[in-house]
């Protein structure tokens, strides 16, 4: 059973996720939590039996690996003396592994763009690797990081970048989804109905057949017309979010993301 000792920065939503996956898949797993008010961390260490310290300092420099979990804002204003043999996790979108070598003097870095859904061992989590890791810790780190959901290697940063607006801020598209289809519901009902959990369940059973349907090579069109009749009640909702060009919004959004992803690496 796994029991390394982890290092955290920062203990916010992404973090917390992160962190409680990895301690669901191997309770022996160690993790020492620092956050600058301390309350969050004190919050995650009594969840997952970890250590929150009063100071950055306190943090050990001999641990396996190290969480850097904050905001990219905050990546100047960060300082903590890396040993030159760390291994260090980026979870700072849009910062290049060069810029975080340079800063912190280890070369081992790894960049990974999770969700929250690792929370709950379901998440969608993106890593890109750089060159300085060695076989058998690139095997430690995508067994670690596995707990918390399915890991898809990057080949490279610009790909971990352009994928993040799909599956890092894609849970909080897909939330909002799901709350204008709860208040159109409750409006429309005049609130006679359960609207949140008929909403939770659409979803939920929806997303079980998209991933179903990735195994058997099933496309999501296929899915769709298997829902909609020629003329019929889908066919009409379908033909209004057509004509108001729904496809086009979501180009809009990811490019907008993927447009402050690389504002933030600079």
């Amino acid at each position: 059973m796994i029991s390394m000792k982890i290092g955290v920065f920062g203990c916010g939503n992404m973090g917390s996720a992160l962190v409680l996956g990895m301690k669901a898949r191997f309770p022996n797993a160690e993790f020492f939590l620092f956050t600058p008010s301390k309350l969050k961390a004190q919050e995650l260490a009594v969840r997952v039996g970890g250590s929150c310290l009063d100071l950055i300092s306190d943090m050990p420099r001999d641990l396996d690996w190290y969480l850097l979990a904050f905001k990219p804002q905050g990546l100047d204003e960060f300082q903590f003396d890396f040993a030159p043999n760390s291994k260090i996790i980026s979870i700072l979108a849009g910062v290049k592994t060069s810029k975080l070598v340079e800063k912190f003097c280890s070369a081992k870095i790894a960049r990974l763009m999770p969700n929250t859904p690792s929370a709950l061992g379901l998440g969608c989590n993106l890593l890109f690797l750089n060159s300085h890791f060695n076989q058998i810790e690139e095997q430690e780190i995508s067994l670690l990081l596995s707990a918390a959901g399915k890991l898809f290697a990057m080949k490279t940063e610009e790909d971990l970048d352009l994928t993040t607006a799909f599956s890092g801020s894609g849970p909080a598209l897909i939330f909002e989804l799901a709350r204008i289809f709860e208040v159109e519901l409750t409006r429309m009902t005049n609130g006679r109905v359960p609207a949140k959990e008929i909403v939770s369940q659409t979803f939920f059973g929806s997303a079980a057949l998209m991933n179903a349907a990735s195994n058997v090579d099933t496309s999501y069109e296929e899915l769709r017309t298997q829902v909609t009749s020629k003329k019929g009640v889908t066919y009409e909702a379908l033909e209004v979010l057509k004509k108001n060009n729904l496809q086009d919004v979501f180009s809009k959004a990811f490019e907008a993301a993927y447009k402050r992803t690389i504002e933030l690496s600079k």
